[in-house]
């Protein structure tokens, strides 16, 4: 059967912006390895293409049998819009995801057969019931599995590559945060692969530059270990990014950062999420310690790696306040990029089922479930209060002086190509939220 895999159009975040054309927003950015990947799962008696919608567009007319679609919250109703005219022109439709995992029901109106969680045992099971005619409406990842049979992701099928590339190592998150959709979508805890396998799929990447899709790479600092000396001993000459538990970092002995550097780390991802011990507290991140912060990046900066870390308005404990002494932290902890999110209810989240049953959704709306629109009801605060809070932190944050001060110091206080990946990631993020805070 001929399979085409879409990644569907993204309007928001960080990644291309097809409608003005912003391919250097494109090629900074970090791809999704979720096609390439559930390609290289797929039977080898099935041809397999990959259309990026970022970057070209749909011939529904297209010779095709089946049509696979990864499913966020925020690409929903576009995806099901896909979905449903590709099925009115007789193709057979397949949907899966993280939306569609916490969502089943809602996804199998637009599709004839839905993948809930991980797909390495149910996909080649669809394919081959679809071939009788005889597919199921849901198939549920209920079995546990060895991560030994996870394969490379299919490059060879990306049409257009960006400066850096992507791999997963690791699945599955040990913490329990209500507004995190991990849990709910890896169910059967924390798994890694074999770090060989990982490495060999790192050197056969094209790419200079690499990030880790992993939701942690601390969760298990003697795998970590092991795999940055076999990093070293192979001589992998490539830059990389990972995410980071900030309660590991903050303990962890130096050998582990040295190793870290050695093996081509240039930045590290942090979930710091709230400055405020309350609201960390609230979400059950319990983990994170806002005293520690402090130490975590002046640790990181010490081996010449950078710190991206991740900030979140509108929990339950959060007051007016916050976005100011927010903005405080920040600049005195030396973060060197921020995302700046607003609080968002995704499905399957204890945090959306709380809020549900608090009344407090205020739109099922997927489109604007996109981090920087307010879809709930906040606690201490207006909707209209909580976006004005967090576009001002964005706005004040990414302003030009602001930008050119924090990159200047990196290019003073570390190695060139440090500075080169600042200074490229603090205007595109200028960018997206210039566009999607509209300031």
């Amino acid at each position: 059967m001929k399979i085409l895999l879409i990644y569907p159009r993204s309007e928001y975040g960080i990644g291309p912006d097809k409608k003005k054309k912003v391919w250097a927003a494109s090629y900074f950015g970090f791809p999704s390895i979720t096609a390439p990947y559930i390609a290289a799962i797929t039977p080898k008696e099935h041809s397999v293409e990959i259309l990026d919608e970022n970057y070209e567009d749909i011939d529904f007319e297209e010779d095709v049998d089946i049509v696979g679609l990864p499913c966020l919250t925020e690409t929903a109703l576009h995806v099901y819009e896909l979905a449903d005219e590709f099925r009115r022109r007789g193709k057979k439709v397949v949907i899966g995801g993280y939306h569609a995992s916490a969502l089943p029901k809602e996804a199998k109106r637009h599709a004839d057969a839905v993948v809930i969680g991980e797909a390495e045992l149910t996909w080649p099971q669809v394919l081959e019931d679809l071939s009788k005619g005889k597919e199921k409406p849901f198939y549920p990842s209920d079995k546990e599995f060895d991560m030994s049979i996870v394969p490379s992701v299919r490059r060879d099928l990306i049409k257009h590559q960006t400066l850096f590339g992507a791999v997963q190592s690791t699945r599955g998150c040990v913490n329990r945060c209500e507004f995190c959709s991990i849990m709910s979508f890896y169910r059967h805890g924390v798994k890694h692969r074999p770090v060989e396998d990982v490495i060999e799929e790192i050197e056969s990447m094209p790419n200079d530059f690499f990030s880790f899709h992993d939701p942690s790479l601390t969760v298990n600092t003697k795998y970590t270990r092991k795999l940055f000396k076999l990093m070293i001993e192979k001589k992998i000459r490539k830059g990389w990014a990972a995410s980071g538990n900030a309660n590991v970092l903050a303990k962890i002995d130096d050998d582990f950062l040295k190793l870290a550097r050695k093996s081509g780390c240039f930045q590290w991802n942090i979930g710091f999420e709230s400055v405020s011990q309350a609201s960390l507290n609230g979400a059950r991140k319990t983990c994170n310690k806002v005293e520690d912060f402090k130490k975590i990046v002046k640790r990181i900066h010490k081996y010449g790696m950078l710190v991206q870390s991740g900030i979140i308005f509108g929990f339950d404990q959060d007051t007016l306040d916050v976005f100011d002494v927010t903005l405080e932290k920040l600049h005195e902890l030396q973060i060197d990029i921020v995302q700046v999110n607003i609080l968002t209810p995704f499905p399957g989240t204890p945090l959306f089922d709380r809020l549900e049953k608090e009344e407090r959704i205020l739109t099922r709306d997927w489109s604007k479930y996109n981090l920087t629109t307010v879809v709930f009801k906040p606690n201490n605060m207006t909707e209209k209060e909580l976006f004005e809070g967090a576009r001002k932190v964005a706005k004040e944050f990414y302003s030009l002086p602001n930008v050119i001060i924090r990159v200047s110091k990196i290019f003073m206080t570390s190695k060139r190509m440090s500075g080169i990946i600042s200074a490229s990631s603090n205007f595109s993020h200028r960018g997206y939220y210039a566009r999607d805070f509209s300031f």
